[in-house]
C-alpha cells in the first residue's frame, strides 16, 4: 500500500512538473516578444541586470523560469528591483495558491451577478440551455428579451460564458440582434451598454475605457486595493481587448495616471495617439468610490484572496461593474511602472508550499 503512494505522489508531482514547464513556455513567448520589442526601441539589459534577474528568479522565487518576466520589467524601468512578481508566478503560484479551486469562478458570466448579489452589474438577460431568463429569474421569450434590451438603450452587449480579456463580447444592435444566433453563441449574459465619465470618454470614445481594481482579502482583514490600472481604446474599437487597447498604469493612493500610456507592443505613448490627450495630470473620476465599493464587495466573499474589478464610472458617479476575474490578474504593465505593487506580502514565499 505504500508503495502505491509513493508511485502516485511521484505521478502526480511527475504531472505538475510537466505542466508547469508548458505554462512557464507559453507565458515566456510573451516575454521573449516584449523584449524583441523594447530592443527595438533601443533599450536592452546590462550582463550585471541579467544576473540579478537570473540570481533572483532562481534563488528567491525556487526556478530561473521566472527570469524573462524579471528582465522585462528591468530593461523597460532601466534598473533590477526586488520584490516584483513575474507574470507566470503570479499565474502558477500566487492565484492558484490563494484562490484555490475557486480559482476560475469568475469565468461563468451568466452567474457573476447571482453570485456577487450586486446592483453594479448592468446585466439584463440571461441565455442560458438554451432558454431566457430575466436578471429577476423570470423566463421569458427571445422578442420579450428584445423589448428589454432597446426599449431604453440603442445597442446591447452580449457576453459569452469564459470569455476574457474582451474576447467572446459583442455589439449587437436591434438588427444585429434579430439576425445573431444566440444557440451557437452559447449560455451567456446581456449587458446595458454604460455612459462613462466625460473625461474617460475624451480617452476612448468608442469603447469603455476599463479601470482595474486588484483586491486582496487576507484571512480575518479587510479587503483592500492593492493595483489599479486603465485600459483605453484606439480608433476602430468599439470594445477593449488586449491586442490593441493602451494600458495607463494608476498611482495606487492618489488614482492619478502613469506619465505614459503602454501599447501591447511596449511602445510608450505620452498621449493618445488620436485624440492627443496626454496622460500625465490625468486621474480617475471618483477614484476613491471606486476602490471602496470594490473592496466592499470583495468583503462578501472570503473564499477568494485575490480578486480583480473591471469597472467604469459615470459622470454622476454611478459606478458600473462590467466583470470580475478570480484567476490571473493582469500585471505586467503596472510592475516595471508604479511597481513592485505586492512587496511584503510575502509572496515571494508561496512557491515553497505548493
Amino acid at each position: 500500500m505504500k508503495l502505491i503512494q509513493l508511485v502516485k505522489r511521484e505521478y502526480r508531482k511527475s504531472r505538475q512538473k510537466r505542466w508547469n514547464a508548458l505554462f512557464d513556455k507559453k507565458i515566456n513567448e510573451k516575454a521573449e516578444a516584449a523584449l524583441a520589442n523594447l530592443a527595438k526601441q533601443g533599450k536592452s539589459i546590462s550582463p550585471s541586470q541579467l544576473k540579478a534577474c537570473n540570481d533572483y528568479a532562481q534563488d528567491v522565487l525556487g526556478s530561473k523560469a521566472f527570469s524573462p518576466w524579471l528582465q522585462v520589467y528591468t530593461t523597460f524601468r532601466g534598473e533590477f528591483l526586488e520584490g516584483w512578481i513575474p507574470d507566470n508566478y503570479m499565474g502558477r503560484v500566487i492565484s492558484p495558491g490563494l484562490n484555490g479551486h475557486f480559482e476560475n469562478l469568475s469565468v461563468y458570466k451568466t452567474l457573476s451577478k447571482r453570485i456577487l448579489e450586486t446592483d453594479l452589474m448592468p446585466d439584463l438577460a440571461y441565455f442560458v440551455k438554451g432558454s431566457w431568463v430575466l436578471v429577476s429569474g423570470e423566463p421569458v421569450s427571445l422578442n420579450e428579451v428584445k423589448s428589454a434590451c432597446f426599449e431604453d438603450y440603442p445597442f446591447v452587449f452580449i457576453k459569452r460564458d469564459f470569455s476574457f480579456q474582451g474576447n467572446g463580447v459583442i455589439k449587437l444592435s436591434p438588427d444585429d440582434f434579430d439576425e445573431f444566433d444566440f444557440g451557437s453563441f452559447g449560455d451567456s449574459v446581456i449587458q446595458a451598454p454604460i455612459f462613462q465619465h466625460s473625461i474617460l470618454n475624451e480617452l476612448s470614445p468608442n469603447a469603455v475605457a476599463t479601470i482595474r481594481i486588484t483586491t486582496l482579502k487576507q484571512q480575518g482583514k479587510q479587503a483592500k486595493n492593492i493595483l489599479s490600472g486603465l485600459r483605453v481604446g484606439q480608433k476602430g474599437m468599439d470594445i477593449i481587448d488586449s491586442k490593441s487597447s493602451i494600458r495607463v498604469p494608476i498611482f495606487l493612493e492618489s488614482g492619478e495616471f502613469y506619465s505614459k500610456g503602454i501599447t501591447a507592443e511596449w511602445e510608450t505613448l505620452e498621449s493618445h495617439p488620436e485624440s492627443g490627450i496626454k496622460f500625465k495630470g490625468k486621474s480617475i473620476p471618483f477614484y476613491s468610490k471606486i476602490v471602496k465599493s470594490c473592496e466592499q464587495l470583495h468583503n462578501r466573499i472570503p473564499h477568494l484572496q485575490l480578486i480583480g474589478w473591471d469597472v467604469s464610472v459615470t459622470d454622476s458617479g454611478e459606478i458600473k461593474l462590467i466583470e470580475w476575474n478570480t484567476g490571473h490578474p493582469g500585471i505586467i504593465y503596472t510592475e516595471p511602472t508604479t511597481g513592485p505593487s505586492f512587496k511584503g506580502l510575502g509572496w515571494e514565499n508561496l512557491w515553497k508550499k505548493m
